[in-house]
Formats: structure tokens, C-alpha cells, sequence
């Protein structure tokens, strides 16, 4: 792992020993470089503000978290980079255990040993954002219900749709052999 790689996954610990107990705030900015630290991510750029806070007792932190920003990602129509606007909030409750491996980890409910030292939010984060992300990404329609998208790609797109609804001659006499069967 390189030095800056090492350098933007730090900002994504939080220390929890010896913090006192209380509210406290934190602000952290996920941006083109953390993106390309998530392998595999669609994402390929923005800025995304988090927002946290704190609320730390005894044997049990809850994490609220305000996300706020734009990411990048690929168009599902046409490829071109789509521009996506978030504004979401989230929470984790993390439960200090004296044997975190007794205990499953859910979505939102961590357990981790009390003595931990950190506490790692750099996947809850990344993740947080894809799961705010449409399930379809594709450009807006323009006022008059016309697609936004790369219009030389829409129509290769047409181009080859319509190719494809035409009928091979033989699935033709399949489906007529198949029709007088259920006749």
C-alpha cells in the first residue's frame, strides 16, 4: 500500500480509547482519491462531504453520520460519466464487547473489544454511498421527455435493437411447428 493510500484510509479511523464520554464531531471529505482506493468501485470521482457525530458511553458508541455531495459514475444507457447528487444520513452503533468474536456483526450494529484502540469506518462509508445510489443510473430527461444521454450511442443502441427484432427464418418455422402443437 503506498504512502498516500495509507495516508487517506487513516482518515477514516476514529480513536474511541481514552475519548471521553459525550457528544463529539468529526469531518471527513471523501474524494477522487478515495474512490480509487475502493477497488472495484463504479464510482470513479467526486466529493462527498460526512458529517459525524459521536455519542460515546460506557460500552456503546452511536454514530451519526450526514452525508452531502456529488459522485461520478458511469451512465447505464449510454457509459458517459453521470453526475449523481447525494444528501442522506446514516447510523452505526458499535457495542464494546470483552469477546468481540461471540458476537455476528450486522449492517448497522458492530461489536468490537473494548479494548480497541480505533475504530475503522472507511468500508461503512463507501458502502453507505453505494447503497444511496440509484439501482438505475442513466441521465435525466430533458423537459420535453427526450433523453440527455450521448445520442450517437442511443442510436447504435436502436441500430442494433432493431437487428435483433428481426426473426431468424428457422426459429420462424419452430415457432409454427410450436404453435400447431398447441393448437
Amino acid at each position: 500500500m503506498a504512502l498516500n493510500e495509507k495516508q487517506e484510509r487513516e482518515k477514516f479511523k476514529l480513536r474511541i480509547a481514552g475519548v471521553s464520554l459525550g457528544t463529539h464531531r468529526y469531518s471527513m471529505t471523501c474524494d477522487k482519491t478515495f474512490f480509487e482506493l475502493t477497488e472495484l468501485s463504479e464510482l470513479q470521482d467526486g466529493v462527498v462531504n460526512v458529517q459525524i457525530e459521536m455519542e460515546n458511553s460506557e460500552k456503546m458508541l452511536i454514530l451519526d453520520f450526514n452525508f452531502e455531495g456529488t459522485v461520478f459514475t458511469p451512465c447505464d444507457r449510454c457509459l458517459d460519466l453521470l453526475s449523481l447528487k447525494l444528501n442522506f444520513s446514516e447510523q452505526l452503533i458499535v457495542k464494546l464487547v470483552a469477546d468481540s468474536k461471540l458476537y455476528q456483526n450486522e449492517d448497522n450494529i458492530w461489536y468490537i473489544d473494548e479494548n480497541e484502540y480505533e475504530l475503522d469506518i472507511f468500508h461503512f462509508v463507501y458502502e453507505s454511498i453505494c447503497l444511496a445510489l440509484p439501482m438505475q443510473k442513466v441521465h435525466a430527461d430533458d423537459e420535453n421527455g427526450n433523453s440527455t444521454c450521448n445520442s450517437d450511442i442511443l442510436e447504435r443502441i436502436n441500430a442494433l435493437s432493431a437487428k435483433e427484432t428481426s426473426i431468424d427464418p428457422r426459429w420462424e418455422a419452430l415457432q409454427h411447428i410450436k404453435d400447431l402443437n398447441h393448437e
